[in-house]
Formats: C-alpha cells, structure tokens, sequence
C-alpha cells in the first residue's frame, strides 16, 4: 500500500483523498493487512485517476528493497538470486499489507524454473494487481543482482491488451496472455547469479527481527489451523485419512469436507501442502535418507513419495536436493 501511496504523490495526487484511506504508517505496516479486494480497488481507482491502464507495470518500477522493508534487506544480503527466492518464500508474508495467496513453489521445467501466481480468474485478483506482482518481482530481481536478469516468458491470465509491445518491452521477453496461470519462466542458471552486496552476517540478525514479525501477524483460519495440527499428527504414523481427522475433530466426514470447501480448501490440499513443506524441509538435511524422508511423510515407498515431490514441484527429490547446495 505504501508504495501505491509514494506513487500517486509524485504525481501530484492526494492518495489519502482518492483511495478514502489514512496514509499508511511505516511503524505499523508490517502488522495491518488490507483485504485483497480493497487493494485491487485502489489499483483500479488510482488508473483511472491517472488514466493509465499499465499502472501495474509502472507501479512496479519504482519498488525497491526498502518497499519490502526487513525482508527486502534480507533478499539483498543474500549470496544468490536462489538464494532470495527462498527467503520470499518464507517471509511473503511480510512483504504483503494485502492479504493474498503468496507465490507458488517454484517448479523445474527442463532448463528452466518457472514461478507462478495464484489466482483463477482475472476477475478474481485483478488485471493491474497481477501485473504488478510480476513487475515488482522482475523490478526487485534487477535491483539487487550484480549482472542482467532475463526473463524467458511472462505468461498472464488476463485477456491480451492493445498495448501488448509495451508489456515486452517491459519485461525484454515473449508475453503471452489468456494463459491457465500466471507465471514467469526463468533460465535454471539464473538461480547462481550473484546479489550485489551480500551480508551474510547481517542475514542472521535480520531473520531474527522478521521471524518475530511473523509470529505477530494473524494466522489462518482457527478451524483449518486444526485440521492442519491433526494431518501433521498423524503424518508420521502413515497416510493420514480424512475419516480418522474428522472423528478426532467430532465431526463427520462429509461436515468435515463441506466445512473445508467454505475455506476453498481440501483435505488433500491441505494433506499435500502439508508433505511438500515437510520434504523441503527434510531434503536440507543431508543426513536424511529419501527413504527414510519417505516414511516421516506416510508414504509406504519411496517411489510414490517420489511421483508426488516430482508433481509439486516440477523436479524429483534429488534434483531439488542439489539445487538448493548450489
């Protein structure tokens, strides 16, 4: 919200006059969240103000590490590009005011990595806020890398504009739209580039300020929130059924599905977001065996553990493994 704020006033606008918002306070920010809806409002009520329908891209190129704030400082002390990925990853949180589905896990896809946004309908998250987040993504990237960061294709849900010419001028790659997701390809290699001015002393101090950040911001839905702790439970005893988690919550299994779906959710959803974060966890830990990973997760054998890493991510469990020792 911050930088929305910072842009229409170097334009010579009253954000707070226009968006019918208090400007947002830099001791607080980290902590208020704004509903998506109202994000996607005020990136649409400041494009027609201005009257420009490429805000998203605009907006975009003015972010800097300071507009993440101690996570923008972390991504920046990191060693590699990879590197500040994963600490995205970890800490989205704290770079959205708004409350949005973060980024998915990166997947592999040949020689390429590819980083996809959620969001099923342009409607749903909005044209310029789409744009944006890809524009703040490829903005960012250049900011902090010690050499050029290019991007092999930018795909978007949204219909295909007049402008298109500018999109790929923008982003210096194919653009293509009316796609299933929305999502940027990337060569592997671009994972080693190294950040201008890593501090990795500083990354620890850091961590620490933004872990207690974390800790502070509201958490997920209490109901979901337990039918995460009851999988997680029984995830080490083998494959968690939804029949055994709906008893343990009193409660039958088709209120326990109904009740999930309101929270546009799954028992598998849940089951497998569960599993991936575990493994990714696990595969850090080079002691750890890919059968032994395997059986901490509920899987009977390895080779299913196997096909289900491969589907979440796009790589098999020892592909990942290396990519992260890189």
């Amino acid at each position: 919200m911050r930088v929305l704020f910072e842009y229409l006033k170097n334009q010579g606008i009253d954000a707070s006059k226009l968006l019918n918002e208090p400007t947002p306070d830099e001791v607080d920010r980290v902590l208020v969240r704004y509903p998506l809806q109202r994000w996607v409002s005020h990136l649409q009520s400041a494009a027609a103000c201005l009257e420009d329908p490429l805000l998203g891209l605009h907006l975009g190129k003015t972010v800097t590490p300071a507009h993440f704030g101690v996570v923008g400082y972390i991504m920046a002390s990191c060693p590699t590009l990879g590197a500040t990925l994963l600490r995205l990853q970890a800490y989205e949180r704290l770079v959205h005011e708004v409350d949005q589905h973060p980024m998915e896990a990166p997947i592999f896809d040949g020689g390429d990595l590819v980083v996809k946004w959620p969001g099923g309908s342009s409607g749903g998250h909005g044209r310029l806020n789409q744009e944006f987040s890809i524009a703040t993504f490829f903005q960012f990237s250049k900011s902090i890398a010690s050499q050029d960061v290019e991007l092999k294709q930018v795909s978007f849900i949204n219909p295909e504009p007049s402008s298109l010419h500018a999109y790929r001028d923008f982003f210096k790659c194919e653009v293509l739209f009316n796609q299933a997701v929305t999502s940027v390809r990337l060569p592997l290699h671009s994972l080693t580039v190294p950040v201008k001015k890593p501090e990795p002393i500083l990354i620890a101090l850091l961590e620490k300020q933004a872990n207690e950040f974390l800790n502070q911001l509201p958490t997920e839905n209490e109901f979901v929130m337990s039918v995460r702790r009851c999988i997680t439970s029984q995830i080490h005893e083998g494959e968690p059924e939804l029949d055994s988690v709906a008893s343990r919550l009193n409660m039958t299994p088709r209120t326990l599905r109904r009740r999930l779906d309101q929270y546009d959710t799954s028992f598998r959803a849940l089951l497998d977001a569960i599993r991936q974060h575990l493994a990714q966890q696990y595969l850090l830990d080079p002691a750890l065996q890919l059968s032994d990973i395997a059986q901490l997760l509920g899987y009977s054998e390895q080779s299913t553990f196997n096909r289900a890493f491969l589907r979440w991510t796009g790589s098999t469990p020892n592909t990942y493994r290396r990519s992260i020792q890189l």
